[in-house]
This record gives C-alpha cells, structure tokens and sequence, in this order.
C-alpha cells in the first residue's frame, strides 16, 4: 500500500485542477466531487450541487449551525451552505492556491462575510476544543492515510451533540489493496491509500466516541457521474498522451485519467459504493 504525505496530496489538487475545470465543470458547481441525480437534476454542475443539499437535509442543516468544512476543495460546499442557510463556514484545506481559488468564488458569490478559508491539515488543525456544530467532509474524510487521526481531531472540534456529516466512497466487499489492482489505480489517481468498509468505519467512529452512523447508500444515484468520469477521462487520456509528447507532465497529471477509467471499472465489479453519513458526537 502507497502511503500519500501532505504534500502529495496537496500536489494532486493543484496539479489536476485544470481538469476539473475543464471538464467537471469547476466554475459553475465549485465542486470536486460525484453529483447525486435524481428528478431536481438537469446536467453535472446541479447533480454536484445537488450532492451538497442532500447531505445538507441528512444533517438537518440550520442557519443556527456554524460549520467547519473539512477538505474544502475549492469551497464549493462552504459557499452552498452559506448561500442557502446562512451558516458561517469555515474550509480548511492543505492547498493555498485552493484558498485562494476558494476565497474568489466565495467573494463572486457575495458570501465572504460567511464563508472563509484557510490553509489546514484536518488532522491537526488549530481551533480550540468544541468550535463547531458541524463538520462537513465531502470526498476527504477517505483521503486521511490515518482515519483515526480525522475523527480524533473531528470529535476535539465538534461542540457535544454536533454532527460530523460525510460523503464519500467506501469499500465494498472484502477484498485487500495490495491484492487488487483495479483499486489501487482508482485510489492512487485521487492520492489516497485506502478506503474504509461502512463497518470498519462504525467501529473507528465509537473509538472515538461519536454514535454510530446513520448512512444513506446514494451509488445508483451517481451512476450518471460515474459514467460521465469515464467519458471525461477517455477524452483526457488522448489530451494527455498529446500534451507530453511536448511537455514534461506532473505526476498527477499524466495519470489523472487512469482513475477516471478505474472507478468506472472497479463500479462495475461491485468493490465500492458511494455513501452519505451523518454522525452525531
């Protein structure tokens, strides 16, 4: 199993950010992740939307909630809530150009005054104990080489009775990394070593004394984002074949495209599924 650092994660967000912009449509959804479909979705950038108010509903969401969001990306959650229920934000990521992208969308979107953001490591952040009344961690709980690190630090943040609210990918199946290569290149594309088993994250939630999660199985619901990423990455992989027959392409960028295809292969195995959370403290 690779194990990523800080900085290897930090490099594949600035060094494929081109490609969500270009294809995950960046500047419309401000967001990084799968889009939940359902008859309130039209194209991407609402399915992408559309993943942030169903995990808003799940976790009963208030302007009465100030929330830290965990793994920012480039804020599109953070901008989401504050827009929509008027919660103060906060999105801490490793990246400063994501900051700074962040910071930009969140002044085009008239809600700087509520939703701000700093560079961050979510496992050791510096907030004082119980500051929040929700954590929100789409697509970067899973993204921690040490999960037991996240919800430590998640549960010191999280005032008592608040929520830790996720959305994510979770392995299916009992099947091992190191033995199954189809994931390997799905996760290594994303910089992440590993994924939990629904379970295996249960039982790290009630070590650290968070209850045990109610959970919504939403994969059939991202099927159409699924398949759009193996679109989109087959288009990349010519792109990107082109582009370093001229240039010397960053490690993330050259095989970005592989987990596009991945996911889309490891789906149709049944080896993960794409669930939301909502996890009292």
């Amino acid at each position: 199993m690779q194990t990523f650092t800080t900085e290897d994660i930090t490099n594949y967000y600035d060094h494929t950010e081109v490609h969500y912009r270009k294809f995950w449509k960046m500047e419309q959804s401000m967001g990084l992740h799968y889009g939940v479909w359902d008859e309130s979705t039209k194209n991407l950038a609402e399915a992408i939307l559309n993943t942030n108010r169903q995990l808003a509903i799940l976790g009963k969401i208030s302007s009465k909630d100030v929330v830290l969001d965990a793994g920012c990306g480039v804020g599109g959650s953070s901008i989401f809530l504050a827009k929509n229920y008027g919660c103060q934000v906060t999105g801490i990521t490793l990246s400063e150009r994501q900051v700074k992208t962040a910071t930009r969308f969140s002044n085009q979107n008239s809600v700087g005054h509520l939703a701000n953001f700093e560079r961050m490591d979510y496992t050791q952040t510096r907030f004082p104990d119980h500051s929040f009344d929700v954590v929100w961690a789409v697509e970067s709980m899973q993204t921690a080489t040490d999960k037991s690190l996240f919800f430590k630090e998640m549960h010191r943040v999280l005032k008592p009775g608040g929520r830790l609210l996720v959305a994510d990918v979770f392995k299916e199946g009992d099947w091992k990394i190191t033995d199954t290569p189809v994931m390997q290149e799905m996760l290594h594309g994303w910089a992440m070593s590993d994924i939990l088993t629904l379970s295996e994250l249960t039982q790290l939630v009630r070590t650290h004394n968070f209850a045990s999660p109610e959970t919504i199985n939403v994969t059939d619901k991202i099927r159409k984002s699924i398949q759009k990423y193996r679109l989109f990455a087959l288009a990349g992989m010519l792109g990107t074949k082109w582009y370093n027959l001229f240039h010397n392409g960053t490690h993330f960028g050259r095989v970005h495209y592989k987990t596009g295809l991945a996911q889309y292969r490891a789906w149709r195995q049944g080896l993960w599924s794409y669930q939301l959370l909502n996890i009292e403290n």
